[in-house]
């Protein structure tokens, strides 16, 4: 929920990295297929979907379209699983009629945040997953940082 665009290097083919907890090892989600909301801050703009085109592309395309300077942020459910590996695989799907109803109700609640709502969905379980920095934006903010000192170091001489 809530992810930072400006936390993934946005190209034709994005990483869009996150884990489960602050020290565990990140996941590409990139790949992912499921739907998406994006933001401008807290305000839905656009909901979408990912089936043909991964959710990386799908969202990468949303920085060059028509909405490109209309979000911010974003959000996604996926339907493919992680692997022990960390990769991701598509799985059967054996879900009764009233239990995708519940599950719809619970990510509507979950995207939607709606004040009256007090529960967040029945018969529903998903693994959440929190976003982390794509490395090349961290390797980049070292580069920038070791640039700057060194033309401190040349200035002050």
């Amino acid at each position: 929920m809530y992810w930072q665009r400006d936390l993934v290097v946005w190209r034709n083919d994005p990483k869009i990295f996150g884990k489960q907890q602050a020290l565990s090892k990140p996941v590409d989600f990139g790949k992912q297929k499921g739907i998406y909301i994006l933001y401008d801050h807290h305000t839905v703009v656009y909901v979408g979907r990912s089936i043909d085109r991964p959710l990386g592309k799908r969202l990468y395309e949303h920085t060059i379209d028509r909405l490109g300077s209309r979000w911010n942020r974003f959000s996604w459910f996926g339907l493919l699983e992680v692997t022990p590996e960390g990769g991701l695989q598509e799985t059967a799907l054996n879900i009764s009629f009233s239990s995708l109803i519940a599950t719809l109700e619970a990510l509507l609640i979950e995207a939607l945040e709606p004040p009256q709502n007090r529960k967040r969905g029945d018969d529903f379980s998903a693994i959440e997953y929190i976003q982390d920095v794509d490395p090349e934006l961290r390797e980049r903010e070292i580069q920038n940082t070791l640039r700057s000192i060194e033309q401190k170091m040349r200035g002050g001489s």
